[in-house]
């Protein structure tokens, strides 16, 4: 609801044996990447920068060791991103990314719905719209991430009145949450008894796996958001994301994959 339709703007960053993304959203407070690799060419890491290079030391510790990091793992299932067009059979949940004044298709109600709003409703507004969601597509929802910017009073007067589960993202508060949404690209998986679902930052394949391999390592059972590749142009890169079912299929190669098509990126020293 907040995203610009510009392209996005990110880049792949190469320490040793490692490889990662950098793949801001200022929209949501990040700083553009220019930013970005200006304070890591000094030393100096965003909340951003400091996961993608956590996320290098993984893979290059495997890429050097000649495997894969999905050994041994599978990918846990998503959701289906909406935006991405019609919902596949083997899809029973999906995720529908809403603004003020959306409607939502009724013949959604035979899946499992995830609504997104983004922070972009007030209390007043998502009263409203909870108010005139008919019966079926009420009891459909599985939680409503972000209805409106998060307080904690706010919020559990919300759930109270509406009766419905509410997802908290980008954020390490609980009370009045049902459900907290974790993005690993730019945030360690925290320790909590809430619901945690797993998704990408919508950004380049190299960070939607990494985010896959993070939802595995912790051994998450909640439905996932890791299909994003679908949301952008293909390229070489998304080319090889393959799906069975409703999971990821990690690329073949070692690390997180993609050897050829790495090897041959200009690759361009930061300092």
């Amino acid at each position: 609801a907040i995203a610009s339709d510009a392209p996005r703007h990110g880049a792949l960053i190469r320490i040793e044996d490692g490889i990662a993304d950098v793949n801001p959203w200022p929209e949501l407070g990040d700083a553009p990447i220019d930013s970005q690799l200006d304070h890591l060419r000094r030393g100096e890491l965003t909340p951003l920068t400091r996961r993608s290079l956590a996320m290098a030391r993984v893979d290059g510790q495997d890429r050097l060791a000649g495997r894969s990091v999905f050994d041994g793992l599978s990918v846990p299932p998503s959701h289906w991103p909406l935006a991405a067009g019609e919902v596949p059979e083997s899809f029973g949940t999906v995720k529908v990314k809403m603004s003020p004044g959306s409607r939502l298709d009724p013949s959604l109600a035979r899946y499992r719905i995830r609504l997104d709003f983004n922070g972009t409703m007030d209390r007043e507004s998502f009263l409203s719209f909870a108010a005139a969601l008919p019966a079926d597509v009420r009891q459909a929802i599985d939680f409503v991430e972000d209805p409106c910017p998060y307080d904690a009073a706010t919020w559990r007067d919300l759930r109270s009145r509406t009766g419905l589960r509410l997802a908290l993202d980008r954020s390490d508060g609980e009370d009045g949450v049902d459900v907290l949404v974790v993005k690993p690209a730019i945030q360690e998986l925290p320790r909590t008894n809430k619901e945690v679902v797993i998704t990408s930052y919508m950004d380049h394949p190299l960070g939607q796996l990494g985010a896959a391999h993070a939802a595995r390592a912790r051994g998450t059972k909640s439905i996932c958001g890791l299909i994003t590749h679908l949301l952008y142009e293909s390229d070489p890169f998304i080319e090889r994301m393959q799906i069975d079912g409703t999971r990821l299929v990690p690329p073949a190669g070692t690390g997180i994959g993609f050897d050829d098509l790495l090897e041959k990126l200009p690759w361009k020293r930061l300092a």
